[in-house]
């Protein structure tokens, strides 16, 4: 998580059941939009180190950092291939945020969306086919299915202001935040865009949900 110390945003991780809790990142400048890999291993990250937030990826044992980007343009909000090996992530080097991807280990970087001029937060399905994403639509931020062998975009949702989708571990739906009357509430919607329901709380705002890995251990949920 991120968390701020005299101005200063810092990453750390912390252990659920034990508490400890570890500094991994506090460069000068940007530290933000962590991602763990697959195998829990690594993390990518957004530093801004010389001026220019980019991409890189953090070996937590070994504490080595890996640079993947460099571009004078915005690069965050990483995101894994379940494989471990490749990055989406967003960048407006293009002029307009858009989703580009990367080899995790490095190499070079190509463009994955052409639709629209916004694109943004994009993250794999399970089985690394699609991605779901933030597109705008007019004025409009919808969730967004991008299948990776056609490029064909499809626009699940119909709200204003939808984001943060996060693919259902058997990635049979996206759960989402959307804007209700001025409240945050909590929205998943089928792949296919026949099913959707909406979850409004008591009180409070939804913001940034993620779905949680699947276990056969509920115990470890």
């Amino acid at each position: 998580y991120v968390s701020f110390e005299k101005r200063q945003a810092a990453i750390y991780v912390q252990e659920v059941f034990t508490g400890r809790r570890e500094k991994l990142a506090s460069y000068s400048g940007i530290n933000g939009a962590p991602a763990w890999s697959p195998d829990g291993r690594k993390l990518a990250l957004t530093l801004s180190k010389d001026g220019s937030p980019d991409i890189y990826v953090l070996n937590i044992n070994r504490k080595t950092l890996t640079r993947l980007t460099t571009h004078y343009g915005i690069d965050t909000e990483p995101a894994w291939s379940p494989d471990g090996q490749e990055i989406v992530f967003t960048s407006d080097r293009g002029g307009r945020p858009q989703i580009y991807k990367v080899p995790s280990y490095g190499g070079k970087v190509s463009r994955v969306t052409f639709e629209g001029d916004y694109n943004a937060r994009a993250s794999y399905a399970p089985d690394g086919g699609q991605l779901t994403l933030v597109t705008r639509q007019g004025r409009d931020y919808r969730i967004g299915l991008l299948d990776l062998a056609s490029g064909a975009l499809q626009v699940l949702s119909d709200g204003s202001l939808d984001e943060s989708p996060s693919f259902a571990p058997n990635g049979s739906m996206v759960i989402y935040a959307t804007k209700i009357n001025g409240r945050g509430e909590l929205a998943a919607i089928s792949v296919d865009g026949n099913v959707k329901q909406r979850l409004a709380l008591q009180e409070g705002d939804v913001r940034e949900p993620v779905w949680s890995p699947y276990t056969r251990n509920r115990r470890n949920q």
